[in-house]
């Protein structure tokens, strides 16, 4: 989804079931070593 889509970092984090963007940039953070907007800017 961070990859292939539009959709905020917030939606990703609700779809995914995190209750907060921060929630999920913690765990994002800890199993990649980067923030997902990191991740994504590179990615694209």
């Amino acid at each position: 989804m961070l990859r292939y889509t539009d959709c905020s970092i917030v939606e990703v984090a609700v779809a995914l079931g995190y209750g907060s963007q921060t929630a999920f940039a913690a765990a994002f953070r800890r199993l990649t070593g980067e923030t997902p907007t990191d991740w994504r800017r590179r990615a694209r």
